[in-house]
């Protein structure tokens, strides 16, 4: 991944857990989400929304919220959360180097 692009995906995952603090604690829709972030990069995929939803739950920084009321929902219409720890990078209290740009 050439420098630029690290840059581009890194302002994205920081994004993401951006407009998760905003409302934190509730939670927002995958959708919801997808929407706001292909308001500022429209070259953005639900394919790489999944990866990148993937890689913050992984790291620890958000949850899927709709486990917590048994349900099973499709990847667009799951709710996730900020955990402590996003909240944490996501106000910049704590660092990622992943993260970093």
């Amino acid at each position: 991944m050439s420098d630029p692009e690290a840059t581009i995906y890194k302002q994205i995952l920081l994004f993401v857990l951006d407009c998760l603090n905003r409302v934190y604690p509730s939670p927002l829709q995958v959708r919801t989400l997808y929407r706001v972030v292909i308001g500022l990069f429209n070259n953005y995929s639900k394919s790489l929304m999944n990866k990148d939803i993937a890689f913050l739950k992984q790291k620890g920084y958000i949850e899927y919220v709709d486990s917590k009321i048994d349900s099973d929902p499709e990847f667009m219409d799951k709710c996730v959360g900020l955990t402590a720890k996003g909240k944490e990078i996501a106000m910049r209290i704590q660092t990622d180097p992943a993260l970093e740009i």
